[in-house]
């Protein structure tokens, strides 16, 4: 996992992995709280960042404004 998740996170376990990243399972260390946390492959070339990619993450953004309890911020 990348460090900047290090800091306010712990890693409690390895939910999945697949061809363009792996899930973890991880506690917040400020409220306790369970999060699932996904680690993203990204294999950058002279064009940038791949567009499979930036539709990912675009589309992770907008699940943020929905109040769901499968939905993880």
């Amino acid at each position: 996992m990348a460090q900047e998740s290090m800091v306010q996170y712990e890693p409690v376990a390895e939910i999945g992995g697949g061809a363009h990243g792996t899930v973890y399972k991880a506690r917040d260390k400020d409220s306790g709280q369970f999060v699932a946390l996904k680690s993203v492959r990204v294999q950058t070339n002279q064009n940038g960042l791949p567009q499979s990619t930036v539709r990912e993450v675009a589309l992770l953004r907008r699940l943020e404004q929905f109040d769901h309890p499968n939905i993880v911020r």
